[in-house]
């Protein structure tokens, strides 16, 4: 168990982790870089400098505070360590989950939008 800065991208359609945590954290396929022999999982995507491939992977529980969810899908991607950033909250995890934005006090509001996804 380990504690990330992420980012709540509700535009961002995947999850996104550091090739070395997926792979770390049991996914292999997450480290696999060869163009000729992609593995079966992979994903292609586009972002602000072009086209990319990744390694879409399943991850089987994913924690955010008190919240549990299974089966989530996180891409395998090293974001700019610019950024210090560690991970990207998309899509596929949000969609599980009813977040607040309160603008005036700076404060976000996550649960789970679903008793039977809360663990």
């Amino acid at each position: 168990m380990r504690e990330l800065n992420a980012l709540v991208d509700s535009g961002a359609e995947y999850c996104v982790i550091p090739k070395v945590d997926a792979y770390a954290l049991g996914y292999p396929e997450a480290a696999n870089g060869d163009p000729i022999t992609p593995a079966n999982n992979t994903l292609t995507f586009t972002s602000f400098d072009g086209y990319g491939k990744v390694a879409l992977i399943k991850m089987a529980r994913v924690e955010v505070g008190p919240m549990s969810f299974e089966r989530v899908d996180f891409m395998a991607f090293d974001l700019p360590q610019v950024t210090g950033l560690d991970v990207v909250l998309g899509r596929s995890l949000l969609q599980f989950m009813k977040v607040e934005f309160d603008y005036s006090t700076g404060q976000i509001r996550m649960e789970s939008a679903r008793n039977d996804m809360r663990r």
